[in-house]
């Protein structure tokens, strides 16, 4: 068990470090409100899910 979420949570790792520098760029091309309005949902969701799947 101590394997596999570690793989998990070195998933989610690479996940956010693609995800951040892509909601700065939309946020330098739009605004700085609508990088934040993505970077939000887009990086703490899947986590949200990861940790709803965990609990029975």
């Amino acid at each position: 068990m101590g394997a596999g979420i570690m793989l998990i949570w070195l998933a989610f790792f690479f996940y956010v470090l693609l995800m951040g520098p892509f909601c700065a760029l939309i946020g330098a091309r739009t605004t700085t409100r609508m990088g934040w309005l993505m970077s939000v949902p887009l990086i703490f969701a899947p986590f949200a899910l990861l940790v709803a799947s965990v609990i029975p």
